[in-house]
């Protein structure tokens, strides 16, 4: 992510899962798969509560309120080794929250609902 020009960047590589595919999970049901691996991913709601009328309201125009995305800091003492470890984590959680399909949804829905979607309960 650029800050201000080539020189003064964030060390952080931003994502989101493709909403096209439909996925009964989000990035912050990611997120929190990823702990199982020993990795923190930070998984965002892309909204914000307005103090002014009380409504959840979305962050960028052409995104809804619900959409999500993760966010990876690298670190200046991150190898090539961690690096192929992160991606063979994303890898399995994926497959993981995947076989579980609708069953996934299933599990988290009621948690979700909990808390008016306005985080997760996991």
């Amino acid at each position: 992510m650029l800050d201000d020009g080539d020189t003064k960047c964030l060390p952080v590589v931003a994502a989101m899962l493709n909403p096209e595919l439909g996925l009964p999970f989000d990035d912050i049901d990611l997120q929190h798969q990823m702990q199982q691996y020993h990795w923190y991913v930070s998984g965002y709601r892309m909204s914000y509560h307005d103090p002014n009328d009380e409504e959840t309201k979305a962050l960028f125009w052409d995104l809804p309120a619900t959409q999500t995305m993760f966010r990876v800091v690298v670190k200046a003492n991150n190898t090539r080794v961690m690096m192929d470890n992160l991606i063979t984590s994303l890898k399995k959680c994926l497959e993981e929250m995947a076989s579980l399909g609708p069953g996934f949804m299933s599990m988290h829905e009621p948690k979700k609902l909990k808390t008016g979607m306005k985080g997760h309960a996991c």
